[in-house]
Parts: structure tokens; sequence; C-alpha cells
């Protein structure tokens, strides 16, 4: 069951014993409500979203989702084993949730947007058979993150215009990508080591689990199609039109920064990465564009 009201949507969330929700964030703010039955809840900062979770591409069905399987029993398994060679950023460090709680009838948790949870429905440590079915009421509201970012794709979306040489797209995404990283000034993102974060953390992160990349050929690398001053000027004045809301997630206007908002910005950048790609490439092709900007290293927009 769903109602809205004004700017807040309630939900009637009914679940089965040791059914679950796979770890995800959501861009609204959220209050659960804990009815009937228990339900245990782990929450992750939006960082550890992007560093360890492996979350599905934006074009994936199961778009703002971990593709991590949180029941899998690591220690049962080798080294070797596909699941966790599948994973790295999650299985090399397995994160420890910021909180772990098992809701009871009565109980409210209210989780900020873009923080990570994962849901089991009628978990109990007296009772790990599970006979108990959970019913819970969230309450969801508009958030200020969620707003900003909005603004920040409508700003940046098509930063280029419509008419692009598709020689010059590796040079753009990369221009466009290491550009914004540079001007986030992020302390764990190295000076110089932009284009290695994109690739760890949107290219293995998010694609490569699903074997998305596949062979690419080194033929970009050859290739030189350098940026007309215009279009590097063109590119400046996007990220810069686009810089005070990323400051505003972080938190640096308001010093609000209690909610991980270096974790949201890096959300939202990743975001943008694939937006970029998707309007010059095409759905199907944002790996493998992004694949070639980052071979396209030669010092040269």
């Amino acid at each position: 069951m769903c109602i809205s009201y004004a700017h807040f949507i309630f939900n009637i969330i009914q679940g089965t014993s040791n059914s679950g929700t796979q770890c995800h964030y959501d861009v609204a703010n959220n209050i659960i409500v804990q009815l009937y039955g228990t339900k245990r809840i782990r929450c992750f900062p939006p960082s550890m979203g992007v560093y360890n979770l492996h979350v599905f591409p934006d074009n994936h069905p199961k778009a703002r989702k971990s593709q991590v399987d949180f029941d899998y029993d690591a220690s049962k398994h080798s080294n070797s084993d596909d699941t966790i060679n599948r994973f790295p950023h999650y299985y090399q460090n397995i994160p420890q949730p910021a909180l772990d709680v098992t809701l009871q009838p009565g109980d409210a948790l209210q989780i900020p947007a873009f923080w990570f949870h994962h849901v089991e429905n009628g978990y109990s440590n007296s009772n790990m058979n599970g006979k108990e079915a959970s019913v819970s009421l969230n309450c969801f509201s508009l958030s200020k993150p969620m707003m900003i970012a909005q603004q920040i794709f409508q700003k940046a979306s098509n930063p280029m215009g419509r008419r692009i040489d598709k020689g010059q797209v590796p040079f753009i995404l990369r221009a466009l990508g290491v550009t914004l990283l540079q001007k986030l000034g992020i302390d764990e993102i190295t000076t110089g080591k932009e284009a290695e974060f994109i690739r760890t953390y949107l290219l293995e992160g998010r694609y490569d689990p699903l074997n998305m990349i596949g062979d690419n050929d080194t033929k970009s690398k050859h290739s030189h199609h350098t940026l007309t001053d215009d279009q590097i000027r063109t590119m400046n004045t996007c990220i810069e039109e686009i810089m005070p809301d990323f400051h505003l997630l972080k938190g640096e206007v308001e010093g609000d920064d209690d909610q991980d908002g270096t974790g949201i910005a890096l959300l939202v950048a990743l975001h943008l990465f694939e937006l970029w790609a998707v309007e010059l490439v095409g759905t199907k092709s944002v790996a493998k564009a992004w694949d070639e900007a980052l071979l396209s290293d030669d010092g040269t927009f």
C-alpha cells in the first residue's frame, strides 16, 4: 500500500520470514516504523557504497543496489572462489556497518538519503528458523541531497552539445571526469590519480562483475583527437557551474558533514560520469566508452 501526502510518501511493507531487500540506497529520507514482527537493518555510509559495495550501473534494472550477496559466507570458500574474485572491493576488506539493529514493534529508524541499508525480515537471534512475518511503515520525504543532485544533472547534461566527432568522445569523457575530480579536491583521491579512481570505482566496481566491458582493441590509445580550445573552455565552464552544488553536497557550505557528504558527492559524480557517457554513446556502450577514455592517456585533452 502506498499513500502520498504533500511531500511525503507512506508505504506499508509486508515481508515473509527470511525475506529481505538487497543492500541499496534511496534518494529520499526514510523513517521506518516497525509495526509487527522484526526487521534487521544494516546501514552503511555513502562512501562505503563508492569504495566497497559494487553498486549496479545506472542503466541496470537494479540500479542503486549492491551487487554483493550479503548472505554469501566467504569464510567457507577459498580466495580463488568466483564470487570472491568478482567483488574484490567488498571481500578484500569486508565493510562493517555503521549501524546493525533489529527493530521490534514500536521501534523507528531514520535512514538519511543516499545511505545504504540491507534489510532482513523476521530476523531474531532467538528464532533463527524465521517463523515470523514482518510489517513496517516507511515514510519517505524529499531530501536536500536529492534536489541538489537533480540540479547538477540538469546543469551538466550534454555539456558539449550533440554534434561531437566520435573520435573525440574518449578525450571528452576523460577530460570531464578528471577535471571534476580535481575540482572536488577530495583527500582520498591523490592528484594525478583521478583516472585510476574512475577505472577502479566505476569500471571495476560496477561493470567488471557483470562482464560488461570485454576486450577493447588498442587503437584508441594511438589515435590523437585533441580537443579545441573552445571545447576545453566549454567543459571548464560546465564544471565550474556545478561546483557550488557539489560543495553543498560535501557540506562545506553549511558544515553538515556528519551525513558523509563527501561520499554523497562521489556517488553523484559516478552517476554523472555514466550520464555523460549515455549522452555521448548510448546506454549499451557506457563501459566501453569509459574504458577507451581511460586508455587515452597521452597527457593531451
